[in-house]
């Protein structure tokens, strides 16, 4: 464990009777420990049985609850171990000791404790406080002691011969191993062992099966680290972490690399290793911090009234501190999580979310007493603490202005000086986006402006500075330098206090004397003008801190003016001029009154403007647009409005003695160790905490550069006063960051800078230079731009304009700016970037076989120059072989297309081809290709795809390809009549084979004798007379469908059971019957009966007549006219019909078995 001195103040502390049970222990997403702010919550003296001891006391805890504790170096005996329940903190077990003690550690499940003095090792049962080991060592002193991860060994290590390792349940000694190293760890669940020399070499050991040996401990590697005093194993094994006196080393197990360094000590674990607790070196000031385990990250830290050792309670719910009050007093304090960071522990904590800008009570709570505007509404019920005076408010204490945002900015109304920003913009207090304020009043939105913070756009954009430094001759007599706007004056101070104007290459040509009571305490230079602020402190006098003014356009120092009356010093960086130059602001201190008074003037008046005693003002600056001063005291920002000259707001945040204003005037940033935080400038809220690097350091200087767009951070990572590898002092690094908003880039770090001062650069104020003094009696050393960020500077760098993703050569050159293949130009205007070493280019970069890669003088048709041989045209066949004779395209006969067919020559199976973009693959249109292979070229061939061997006729037709059916009528649409010649038209065209047809191509199945609609072939009633028949082709005079011997057209008695004989009417007994009974109505009259017959006799002569005009064989053409074969209708009733001609209601059906049309009147 290591000391720790810290020197913050806590709450009382309650120390009554008091019970804390597991209970409250707190759990966090899979870890037990609470990353975040502790508080002292218990504490009790311990009495160990020694009034008076030297050295540091020895602390453990146990994971079964046990506290174990020691004072070392008594002077009256040994001191006592006693243990004490970590519940109520009660003495358990007190063990007397006979020897100094060294170490005192508990087995990692808690059932023993060992105690180690330089000749005698103990292990003692936590459940009985038996003594199961009493070893003496003789000869070689016991230097370190460590536990197996499952408590059944222990090793104690001599620095001889491996020491002494004990096993148990018996704890007998047992043969280890050979090594002579000092400090031994044991991993946490494997048997190995990691030894460690005085030399800083070590070797690992693991206990193998060795043949014809059996198990023993053999040596597998060696590593080495340096010098160190501790060492122990992280709690997954994967790390060994050695601390000397200052740091903390994290090395992998994997290779012995280096990981980590941390600038505290004394190590100790939470028992489910996810967090490291690990105190800072006394002058550090940095508290015991709480580091994860995973990434060695610093997640939290917590700086008690006292330094001591300190270790986790069994359920990482506690941390126990066991510190040496006075030579005297031992004290156990257990601290716990408290998350608001009010200063009350969170079990106890009534209000658990306290505003952390507020000061909360005993319990937790944090009312606020004040009324800012006077409006009579306390702030904490107040929602508007600015309200005007005189005007009128509501319950809240707000006025209908200052509730009313118009634009939705964040700003109120009666606030808002630009009152329609976007909703998407950030405003500051006035309410202004970037886009709506013009900050140097250059005409240009600062949204626009690459120099928005200057009118005269003078702004260089340095990306990085080289830190290898020069020094500056005869410049060691002088310290805190500041540069004029212009660069032309350094105004430095000497070692006697004077004041010196320097010219720029630091040779002093004015001088200020200081004297012992009144000297000068702060300088400034005012923005715009070589006009030099200089103020005095008068301790002993009653002048009222006088400031004077150095002219530098006539080199003369003014007058004294008073500050303010009971000054008696001024706070040193706290003098600032507002951007514009015409007003500056200054704190001072009062040994008469002891107040600090915060103070506005105009600079060409020298009139107070405000006078504010409210605050201890450490640090002040002016706003980007001027419109407010801010103010930090370490605890709080506080808000002036510079128009109206009040105050305007205070508001709680952390390290707030240093800030830094955004160039876009929208956040303030604080640093805390290596952390920024971001607060709105619109409302002093934390808006973002960036962490800039990943292990333990400290930001000491922010500077933004001139265009406002990057930012300079300088970490020290490290100081070392004495035994320092690196050298002695400040290890720092640079850090340059592209700065948008909140948001930071990394764009380049440098090396580690070693310094003896705390490194914080000067940077000049038009980015030439800057300046540092490493100690305190040397000579400033300078840094060079280097604006690119390549590693050049940029008076040496031959390529100035580097992109900072690209690597350079020796002449800061890189990417597009090199030249690759070495012809003298740069990649990014070579229009030819790889072209061969040692043949000639043009002035583009290009050789002739890159612009004319067949060499035939035409060039290549994306070729971007002409090459030396200066090719001309565009080749339309780059792979012409060499000594071809070409036309002006760069073409041989072969790869020319002479009749034009898009297939070049040497393919061009057809040469002068006629038909513009028929030809085919080989260059042949129809005139020149045969299809078919008939013999008939496709052009004059009437008939395309004739079968291979068809005969053909002189247009290139087969029989089959005119006369379908072979019935010798040609086919409807014949190319010709064939090689056998048939006649006609077929208006039958699927005639069956061997049938006899008429001239139309008709055979007798395919006809209508009769004219009903039915072809000859399905016609039942072939002489049929009627228009109207049955699908067989029968009409009613021709069917009788009951059987009954009477045709339809006669039968008066339909279905008349075919067991009944019927009569020439066609009607049964059995239907005369029901005819005779039927009513008078239905009764038919002679004279209709006579009237019907005669209709029927009329009837009948009209159908012998018809039957006549029918009879005989078909001789001629039919009066109907049939449609085309190939017409389609329209199916109905399962039939496929069609009017035709349409609109003549001249019907036709498609026969299904001939497909030809058959007519249906």
């Amino acid at each position: 464990m290591s000391l720790l001195f810290i020197i913050s103040t806590v709450n009382p502390i309650m120390t009554e009777n008091f019970s804390f049970e597991d209970s409250n222990s707190q759990s966090t997403s899979g870890r037990s420990v609470h990353y975040g702010n502790w508080v002292a919550h218990r504490e009790v003296p311990v009495d160990v049985g020694c009034n008076n001891f030297w050295s540091d006391p020895l602390f453990d805890s146990s994971s079964d609850g046990i506290i174990a504790m020691y004072a070392r170096e008594c002077f009256s005996g040994y001191s006592d171990v006693v243990l004490f329940d970590v519940v109520d903190l009660l003495l358990i077990e007190s063990i007397e000791i006979e020897q100094d003690l060294n170490f005192l550690q508990f087995s990692p499940d808690g059932e023993y404790l060992a105690l180690a003095s330089p000749e005698n090792v103990k292990i003692y049962s936590t459940s009985n406080w038996e003594v199961l080991l009493d070893e003496d060592i003789s000869n070689y002193y016991i230097q370190d002691m460590t536990w197996s991860g499952d408590s059944n060994r222990l090793v104690v290590a001599t620095g001889n011969n491996g020491g002494h390792m004990y096993e148990g349940p018996d704890w007998d000694e047992v043969e280890g191993t050979t090594s002579n190293g000092g400090l031994v760890a044991h991993h946490p669940s494997e048997d190995k062992l990691w030894y460690l020399n005085s030399d800083g070499t070590g070797n690992v050991y693991e206990y193998q099966n060795v043949p014809l040996a059996g198990y023993q401990w053999v040596m597998t590697r060696s590593f080495t680290v340096a010098n160190v005093e501790e060492m122990i194993s992280s709690p997954d094994g994967s790390e060994l972490l050695f601390t000397d006196s200052y740091s903390t080393y994290i090395y992998t197990t994997s290779d012995y690399t280096q990981e980590e360094v941390i600038d505290a000590t004394g190590p100790s674990y939470s028992f489910d290793g996810s967090t490291m607790l690990i105190g800072a070196n006394y002058w550090a000031d940095y508290g015991i911090q709480l580091i994860s385990t995973d990434d060695w990250s610093l997640e939290g830290r917590f700086n008690p009234e006292s330094y001591g050792e300190y270790a986790f309670s069994s359920n990482d719910s506690e941390i126990f501190l066991f510190t040496r009050e006075d030579s005297s007093l031992l004290q156990l304090t257990g601290y716990m999580p408290d998350t608001d960071s009010d200063g009350v522990a969170d079990y106890r904590d009534e209000c658990p979310e306290t505003d952390s800008d507020e000061d909360s009570n005993s319990a937790g709570c944090a009312p606020s007493q004040r009324d800012t505007d006077l409006d009579g509404i306390n702030d904490r019920d107040d929602l508007c603490p600015r309200t005007k005076s005189n005007a009128s408010i509501d319950g809240y204490g707000c006025s209908v202005a200052q509730l009313t945002d118009s634009d939705n900015d964040g700003v109120s109304d009666s606030d808002d000086v630009c009152p329609n920003t976007s909703l998407d913009a950030i405003p500051d207090r006035k309410g202004c986006s970037s886009t709506q304020r013009d900050v140097d009043g250059d005409g240009v939105v600062d949204d626009l402006d690459e120099c928005p913070l200057y009118a005269d756009n003078d702004c260089p954009r340095v990306v990085f500075w080289d830190t290898s430094t020069s020094e500056i001759e005869n410049s060691s007599g002088y310290v805190g330098i500041e540069i004029s706007p212009d660069g032309q004056y350094i105004a430095a101070f000497d070692y006697y206090s004077n004041l010196h104007i320097l010219n720029s290459e630091f040779q002093s040509f004015y001088v200020i004397p200081g004297g012992y009571y009144n000297y000068i305490s702060d300088i400034e230079w005012s923005p715009v003008d070589n006009d030099l602020l200089i103020f005095w402190n008068t301790y002993w006098s009653d002048e009222g801190c006088p400031y004077q003014v150095w002219n530098g356009t006539t080199q003369i120092l003014s007058e004294e003016f008073d500050s303010y009356d009971d000054c008696t010093q001024i706070n040193r960086d706290t003098v600032r001029f507002s951007p514009d130059g015409t007003k500056f602001a200054f704190t001072g201190f009062s040994w008469i009154n002891y107040r600090t008074t915060t103070i506005i003037k105009d600079f060409s008046t020298h009139t107070t403007l405000l006078e504010d005693n409210d605050f201890s003002v450490d640090y002040l600056d002016f706003t980007t647009d001027g419109g407010s001063l801010i103010g930090g005291d370490g605890y709080q920002f506080i808000m002036w409005d510079t128009t109206e000259y009040e105050f305007v707001k205070s508001s709680r945040a952390k390290n707030t003695d240093m800030f830094y204003l955004t160039p876009d005037g929208n956040y303030i940033l604080t640093s805390d160790d290596e952390n920024l935080e971001f607060y709105k400038t619109s409302d002093l809220e934390l808006s973002k905490t960036t962490k800039l690097t990943v292990n333990e350091s400290e930001i000491t200087d922010i500077t933004f550069s001139r265009s406002g767009d990057l930012m300079y951070a300088s970490v020290m990572v490290g100081y070392c006063s004495w035994g320092c590898e690196e050298g002695e002092g400040a290890l720092t690094k640079l850090h340059s960051y592209d700065i948008d908003g909140n948001e930071l880039v990394l764009l380049r770090s440098s090396e580690i800078i070693n310094t003896v001062n705390i490194l914080s650069p000067v940077y000049h104020p038009l980015e030439q230079s800057a300046y540092i003094k490493p100690d305190h009696l040397s000579n400033y050393t300078e840094w060079r731009p280097d604006s690119d960020g390549d590693g050049f500077i940029d008076t040496i760098d031959e390529c100035p304009g580097t992109s900072l993703d690209v690597e350079v050569d020796e002449s800061g050159c890189g990417g597009d700016q090199l030249d690759d293949d070495g012809d003298g130009l740069a990649n990014f205007e070579d229009l030819c970037p790889d072209s061969p070493d040692g043949i000639g280019t043009d002035e583009n970069g290009c050789t002739n076989q890159q612009v004319d890669e067949d060499f035939d003088g035409i060039c290549n048709e994306d070729a971007p120059s002409d090459g030396p041989s200066n090719c001309v045209g565009k080749d339309q066949c780059p792979g012409s072989a060499s000594g071809i004779i070409i036309d002006s395209n760069g073409c041989s006969w072969a790869q020319q297309d002479n009749d034009g067919d898009g297939v070049i020559n040497v393919d061009d199976l057809c040469e002068d081809t006629e038909i513009a973009g028929d030809a085919d693959e080989n260059g042949c249109d129809r005139k020149q290709r045969d299809s078919d292979d008939d013999s008939i070229n496709d052009y004059w061939d009437d008939c395309e795809s004739t079968l291979v061997g068809d005969v053909i006729d002189d247009v290139g037709c087969s029989d089959i390809q005119v006369d379908s059916d072979s019935d010798t009528v040609c086919d409807q649409g014949a190319a010709s009549s064939g090689p056998s010649n048939c006649t006609s038209i077929d208006t039958c065209p699927n005639t069956g084979v061997n049938e006899s047809v008429d001239v139309n191509g008709c055979s007798w199945n395919q006809l209508d004798d009769d004219g009903d609609g039915i072809f000859n072939k399905f016609d039942q009633c072939p002489g049929t007379m009627a228009d109207s028949v049955a699908p067989n082709g029968c009409s009613t005079w021709q069917a009788d469908t009951d059987g009954d011997g009477v045709y339809d057209a006669n039968d008066e008695c339909a279905n008349t059971d075919p067991q009944q004989v019927a009569n020439s009417k066609g009607c049964s007994s059995q239907q005369n019957e029901l005819i005779g009974t039927s009513s008078n109505n239905e009764f038919l009259s002679s004279k209709t009966l006579v009237g019907g017959a005669g209709f029927v006799i009329v009837l009948l002569a009209a159908l012998l007549l018809l039957r006549k005009k029918r009879s005989g064989t078909y001789d001629g053409e039919s009066e109907v006219e049939y449609p085309n074969y190939a017409t389609r209708g329209n199916m109905r009733e399962g039939r496929e019909w069609l009017e035709y001609p349409q609109g003549s209601d001249e019907w036709f059906y498609r026969d299904p078995s001939t497909q030809q049309w058959v007519h249906r009147k």
